[in-house]
């Protein structure tokens, strides 16, 4: 059951990696601003390595189980202020966000990739976590040699 359950994993990490990876360099070619360069190449750094743990897991390496717990824990917070936004996932995503005044939402997308980092955001605040992100995490923690 711990390898279904990590190969699974893998095989969603492998496929959003892939997909975030080329979809954030191929803007990244298209960008003239350094600033903006920079944080699409820190994106496709975060995608890279969500590929190359999803192919550590598919392949039972111990790395990929060690390097995927802290990727998902990346994918967990989605935050949108005046000041900051963040938010990133690969491969697929199940979302839960509250604002301030008291409204809450739910979304999921499969297949879906984000990479969100900037300065300045939307003109009201917005919290979320990625429950797929949790899900995944816990099942790493769990299935630990």
């Amino acid at each position: 059951m711990t390898t279904i359950i990590r190969k699974l994993i893998g095989v969603v990490q492998v496929a959003g990696g892939f997909w975030g990876l080329f979809e954030l360099l191929g803007r990244a070619v298209q960008v003239r601003q350094p600033v903006w360069l920079v944080l699409l190449l820190a994106g496709s750094a975060l995608f890279f390595m969500t590929l190359q743990a999803g192919i550590w897991l598919i392949l039972g390496d111990e790395r990929g189980v060690r390097w995927s717990r802290w990727l998902q824990l990346m994918q967990i917070p989605i935050l949108g202020t005046p000041w900051l936004s963040y938010g990133w996932h690969a491969g697929a995503v199940a979302a839960v966000g509250f604002a301030p005044d008291g409204h809450w939402s739910f979304g999921y997308r499969v297949p879906d990739t984000t990479w969100q980092l900037y300065v300045g955001g939307p003109s009201h605040w917005f919290v979320g976590l990625d429950i797929l992100a949790i899900v995944f995490f816990l099942l790493l923690q769990i299935t630990r040699r």
